[in-house]
């Protein structure tokens, strides 16, 4: 982007702007025209009526009367002869740098635009602050992609007083996509001055403003949006992700439901859409969306959906995440990798043992991806759990153990542990262990069990 702003949108506002810039380049070429008799076009091709003072070089009596002398004369006539004329006197390390500008001109207007980057960084070279120079080099590298340079001439042209809506519109993509997100914004804001209905320009800032997390800002721009273009997808997409960042989930939700309508909703966004309706307990609708994503296969990362029964099992709705999970072996059926199979098979275990449907046949299930993966402590700890609930402490004790040595599991593993010491009615154990969850990772629903636990434990003293 701009990498949703198609780059042939800004070339061909390159190609507008050569025709009506007050510099020397003009790409407005008619058939039926001889443009070189127009003194208008002469007059901006010479660029030399009015030079700005100190950006651009000056013309002595010498070089004013070779040019309106001899060589305008000539190129009405031979403009093949006047080039050779030109390059003769630009050749000159000493010529005014207006030879150089001019010839490029005329190499671009060949189509030879190599020769005619060569002409530009020429006249740079014998006069760097020559603006107009700058922009037309700065438009030529843009032409050839050559971002970095674009960069380097257009915002040297802007630091000389060059005062272009183009010019400040190419610059805002550039910082855009340098991920220089607060120039990209002042770019914006500086092209807009000058067409403020811009709706590529406007949607630039929008992106601009939103990638800075100012997201109240940015989704009242993108209303602004999409009252003038209710149908453009990536309005309402863009602004659900606004208010996720102002946490109004509800009101992004509202937007992927228009998406939906529209046809127009990607499967990652019917996921977020998922987990928004989980996360308000709206079970049923996200299963919907849910079911729905899953069924986009190809164009969607299965690990999400995955992701989301799990999302439904720490909720609690471990009914809505089987139904999650059988869609995605419908869907995929053997064709999930090792490891996205091994994901499957954890929550399915962990779903039994949510739903106390766990007999000891999982038990060797469990051992198995135990072994696979040591590693996991999700899997360690349902082993932990399974043993501890058939009676084998001791066993369980030693999984809870090697959970709590894998970094990212200690608190769960922790909490875990805690619950089976409370069962065995170690209260003051289960109470050191459960504090030390909370203070790993303080959670609501742990802090709710170790108040009560807590509660149990003045109750056996007393």
């Amino acid at each position: 982007m701009l990498r949703q702003i198609q780059k042939t949108k800004i070339v061909t506002i390159f190609l507008l702007a050569l025709g009506s810039l007050g510099s020397s380049i003009s790409y407005a070429q008619d058939s039926q025209t001889d443009l070189w008799s127009n003194p208008d076009f002469l007059e901006r091709f010479l660029g030399t009526f009015s030079p700005r003072i100190t950006v651009e070089p000056r013309l002595g009596p010498e070089d004013k009367t070779f040019l309106e002398e001899e060589f305008l004369p000539l190129i009405l006539t031979d403009k093949v002869a006047a080039q050779a004329m030109l390059v003769k006197k630009a050749g000159n390390p000493d010529s005014n740098a207006t030879y150089s500008m001019i010839l490029a001109n005329m190499y671009y207007q060949g189509g030879q635009l190599q020769q005619a980057v060569q002409s530009y960084e020429d006249a740079i070279s014998k006069h760097k602050d020559f603006v107009r120079a700058h922009e037309n080099l700065g438009f030529l590298y843009f032409q050839l992609e050559n971002e970095e340079k674009t960069l380097e001439h257009f915002t040297t042209a802007v630091k000389l007083g060059a005062v272009d809506k183009n010019i400040y519109a190419i610059l805002a993509y550039l910082f855009f996509e340098k991920e220089q997100f607060i120039a990209a914004e002042t770019s914006y804001r500086s092209a807009l001055i000058y067409e403020v209905e811009n709706e590529d320009w406007e949607y630039g800032l929008a992106k601009s403003i939103l990638f800075q997390r100012k997201f109240q800002d940015a989704a009242g721009l993108f209303d602004r949006l999409i009252t003038g273009a209710p149908e453009q997808a990536e309005y309402w997409r863009l602004q659900a992700d606004a208010y996720i960042g102002l946490d109004d989930s509800l009101s992004a939700a509202a937007n992927y439901e228009v998406l939906r309508r529209m046809k127009k909703i990607t499967a990652e966004n019917l996921i977020t859409l998922g987990d928004i309706y989980v996360e308000n307990g709206f079970i049923e609708a996200s299963l919907s969306v849910y079911k729905e994503a899953i069924q986009q296969k190809g164009r969607l990362n299965v690990e999400k959906p995955i992701t989301a029964a799990a999302t439904l099992i720490e909720a609690g709705f471990v009914d809505a995440a089987s139904e999650v999970l059988a869609e995605i072996d419908k869907t995929y059926g053997g064709s999930l990798d090792s490891k996205l199979s091994f994901e499957v098979r954890k929550l399915k275990a962990k779903i039994q043992a949510e739903s106390g449907q766990a007999s000891a046949s999982i038990i060797p299930v469990l051992e198995e991806m135990a072994a696979q993966n040591p590693l996991d402590g999700d899997v360690l700890i349902l082993l932990a759990d399974y043993y501890s609930t058939a009676g084998n402490f001791e066993k369980a004790e030693f999984l809870y153990e090697r959970a709590q040595n894998i970094g990212m599991f200690e608190g769960k593993a922790l909490f875990h542990y805690g619950k089976a010491l409370v069962a065995q009615e170690k209260y003051r154990e289960a109470l050191r262990a459960l504090e030390r969850a909370q203070d790993i990772n303080p959670q609501d629903h742990v802090q709710d069990y170790l108040n009560g636990v807590r509660n149990v434990t003045r109750a056996v003293r007393n």
